[in-house]
């Protein structure tokens, strides 16, 4: 019986070490298995870096490193920030954002944002500073300049950071963009001398209600289409007493943003094939000279100049809160000057925005764009701004600066974001479905000055209806040809 009782026992204390010894083996096994070679610390917000991903996974091969740089050698840098607003307050906003990523980022980088919004010409002031040997790191501001600045040697051409397997965009991040925004914002068909980060669209305002009055029961899908409606609006003699001006069906302003887009939608352009130069004695632009005439020779339309009396838009929208005219041109940014409360019929008009028609019907809006660019200062510095421009421009960035200004993002992804905003801001929201026809300005310095001559020359086009169009056309052809090649020189 004892002897028995020995030998369970002996059994036990075998199975044991048996157990123990395979244990051991295990994690000697664990032990010897590949460890992350990472050297960038435990987490990393999508908002902040969203290429590498390379470290996100155990693996022996190194983390590569972001233009050829240790990620060392950016930490703790301090960046100046400039951006041209002047209503931003601390804590909102632009600030806001700022904020945000010094909280966020894993570098320790410090942005320090100054807004140059605060004086009358922020441009002017900008170059003044450049003349003075001041230069930011980052700049976000229109793009009239930012050619000039790269042409100068002041900025940097950021193409080699969109592809850097380290920290570049992805392909599915670059395709994000919207392609007629995107694709065009380069220098020389390569050079990339910013990034978008917002934008502003050129639009027809609507008065819907007005249009349902008339029997219209859609807006118009052509050019044909708005041409009819606009001359029922302008016959339509009930809706204002005699003693008050006589409606008009079109308020139209030769501003080059809108003859722009209404090129892009008669299927024309203003840039030659080389893209060296303008061309705008085509059959497409001669076109939408001749269709305009037409509106306002019948009575349909009138004509209003923004150019350079800046006070012109908001006299333009008051008319169209008027019912003076049903359908007004002008950038997306003067939704808020829109009231259409009641009026003198008693009745509160639904309103709407629409994009430029051509007569197949094809749309077009063409975009004002607000961008980032990087000044050259040394290697780290350059690598640090581009990891704060890529956060500033992803989706999440660009939807809480689109809440805060109403201006409207660049990337796609950003609607979906945008929610709650847009349930909350209707008017707002119907401009997102014309983004897919946004086509932006060109980025040449030339066209500083050819915008100003091309709404010099529709002007004349516009005042007298006698002119040969096609002789018009080719003399703001030698003129453009003139300012390009001064901007060349």
């Amino acid at each position: 019986m004892t002897l028995n009782k020995k030998k369970r026992q002996l059994f036990i204390i075998i199975i044991f070490v048996a157990l123990l010894a395979g244990a051991c083996d295990q994690l000697s096994n664990n032990d010897s298995a590949p460890q992350s070679t990472s050297v960038l610390v435990k987490s990393i917000p999508p908002s902040t870096l969203t290429a590498i991903s390379a470290a996100a996974e155990p693996s022996q091969t190194p983390v590569p490193e972001p233009m050829g740089l240790p990620w060392s050698s950016i930490e703790g840098l301090e960046l100046d920030f400039w951006y041209v607003w002047d209503i931003d307050q601390p804590g909102t906003g632009m600030n806001a954002i700022v904020d945000r990523f010094n909280q966020e980022n894993e570098w320790g980088i410090v942005i320090k944002p100054v807004d140059q919004g605060l004086v009358l010409d922020p441009l002017d002031s900008i170059e003044m500073a450049f003349e003075e040997g001041l230069v930011p790191h980052l700049l976000l501001s229109d793009t009239s300049a930012i050619t000039s600045w790269y042409q100068d040697g002041l900025t940097l051409d950021l193409s080699p950071f969109l592809e850097d397997p380290a920290a570049g965009l992805s392909v599915k991040d670059q395709q994000d963009y919207y392609s007629g925004l995107y694709d065009g914002f380069t220098i020389e068909g390569s050079i990339r001398p910013g990034l978008p980060f917002t934008q502003t669209i050129q639009v027809i305002y609507y008065n819907q209600s007005w249009a349902e009055e008339l029997g219209y029961s859609t807006p118009p899908s052509s050019e044909k289409d708005l041409e009819e409606q606009a001359c029922s609006a302008a016959g339509d003699r009930e809706l204002s007493a005699s003693s008050l001006p006589q409606p008009v069906g079109i308020l139209l302003s030769p501003e080059a943003a809108n003859i722009a887009s209404a090129i892009y939608a008669y299927d024309g352009n203003f840039l030659d094939d080389k893209g060296d130069g303008y061309l705008f004695s085509t059959p497409e632009i001669q076109q939408v000279a001749e269709d305009w005439q037409t509106l306002l020779g019948m009575g349909c339309g009138m004509t209003l100049y923004t150019y350079p009396d800046p006070m012109s838009s908001e006299l333009a929208f008051e008319k169209f809160n008027q019912r003076e005219t049903m359908m007004v041109v002008g950038s997306s940014q003067m939704m808020d000057y829109v009231n259409t409360g009641a009026n003198q019929t008693g009745r509160a008009d639904e309103w709407e925005m629409l994009p430029f028609l051509g007569p197949n019907g094809k749309k077009a809006v063409s975009s004002e764009i607000q961008s980032v660019v990087i000044f050259k200062t040394s290697p780290e510095e350059e690598l640090a701004s581009w990891l704060f421009l890529k956060y500033l421009t992803s989706p999440e960035a660009q939807a809480e600066w689109a809440q805060y200004s109403r201006y409207y993002p660049t990337r796609k992804s950003s609607l979906r974001l945008l929610r709650e905003f847009r349930a909350e801001n209707p008017h707002w929201s119907q401009g997102l479905n014309l983004l897919k026809y946004s086509i932006s300005m060109p980025l040449d310095p030339s066209w500083n000055m050819v915008k100003l001559s091309v709404g010099d020359a529709f002007e004349e086009i516009l005042i007298d209806g006698t002119l040969n169009l096609e002789e018009q056309l080719i003399a703001l052809d030698q003129l453009a040809a003139e300012l390009w090649e001064y901007t060349q020189d």
